[in-house]
């Protein structure tokens, strides 16, 4: 089967859509994930984005997902990519798809002279986490996410 990794095109949302869909499942974060396709849509190719996605496409069959955002890095001074998700459907998963992804991300950083690319991955993720040894990243252990969001963030703000 061939496998073709592509920045996302207009009419993406859907596909999009269903691969992080299945990532909130299997993360057991159905309950947040709130987004519709036409997000996505409005998110990747509104004038200005900050954000991309790249896709895999195995056997003609979207597959999986990288999703990214421009970030910056103070200790370094430079902008940054930061890898919100890495996304390959269960039925394509162990067939190169993720680290093919991850090589887009790679190369996307080095055409834009960008220093890093950066994102957080589940502790129980093992399967990540060898793919990513294995594509030579740094694992800082002990890094927590923070998010403030709903009736917090709005107390905050007051």
């Amino acid at each position: 089967m061939s496998l073709v990794i592509r920045p996302a095109e207009p009419g993406d949302g859907a596909a999009i859509h269903a691969m992080v869909e299945a990532l909130a499942k299997s993360h057991g974060e159905q309950e947040h994930f709130t987004a519709v396709a036409a997000d996505y849509e409005t998110a990747l190719f509104a004038p200005g984005t900050m954000i991309g996605a790249f896709i895999a496409v195995y056997g003609g069959v979207p597959a999986g997902c990288a999703i990214w955002h421009r970030s910056f890095s103070t200790f370094r001074g430079k902008e940054t990519l930061y890898l919100e998700d890495l996304s390959v459907l269960p039925a394509f998963r162990r067939r190169g798809i993720a680290r093919a992804l991850l090589g887009a991300m790679a190369g996307l950083a080095l055409s834009r002279g960008v220093p890093a690319i950066s994102w957080l991955m589940m502790p129980w993720n093992d399967a990540a986490r060898k793919l990513y040894i294995e594509a030579g990243a740094e694992i800082e252990e002990g890094v927590c996410l923070c998010r403030l969001h709903g009736p917090a963030l709005e107390r905050l703000a007051t």
